[in-house]
């Protein structure tokens, strides 16, 4: 008999509640790091990271829930995610605990319509704890990814004008 395949998982606390993300689709966990906030952010976006010279946007998900929400703290982390959104997008979390391997017997399928956009997509018990477990790609709506595509080009935009001393429609210096 094959061996039972395996889901490796990045835990993390938010609002009180354990969440986990595939960690193949973790690109990197950050500190909690200065963010821009241009007005008229929609409330699910805490700000964008400049990282490196490229614009991450940072998704609060206990707004995206509805869970209560929490002021990011000494041990707040960002989770660059791939495959949530075209050009990567970073998560707030309280904090993340551990990495973690289940069987896959042990992942109980949520229904569609037991969580928003179907982005829990199952839950497994750990220890004394049920732990949700997210589907990257089920996180944002397609609207909301076309309309975070146009913040984050935006904000790159005004990175790259900054950087190279652009000014309000004169011609870039060489």
């Amino acid at each position: 008999m094959p061996p039972e395949p395996q889901h490796d998982l990045l835990v993390f606390h938010l609002a009180g509640e354990l969440a986990a993300l595939p960690l193949e689709n973790v690109e990197r966990i950050l500190p909690m790091a200065q963010l821009a906030h241009p007005p008229g952010l929609p409330s699910i976006l805490e700000g964008f990271l400049n990282l490196a010279g490229v614009v991450v946007p940072v998704l609060r998900l206990d707004r995206l829930l509805q869970l209560p929400v929490q002021r990011p703290g000494l041990y707040s982390m960002l989770i660059l995610v791939k495959g949530a959104a075209d050009g990567g997008i970073a998560v707030l979390v309280d904090r993340v605990s551990e990495v973690l391997t289940v069987p896959e017997s042990a992942l109980l399928p949520v229904g569609k319509e037991h969580s928003f956009n179907g982005c829990a997509a199952a839950a497994v018990a750990v220890r004394e704890d049920i732990i949700h477990f997210l589907s990257p790609s089920q996180i944002l709506l397609k609207k909301e990814r076309e309309s975070l595509s146009e913040f984050q080009a935006m904000a790159q935009q005004r990175i790259h004008d900054w950087e190279h001393g652009v000014n309000d429609g004169e011609p870039e210096k060489p």
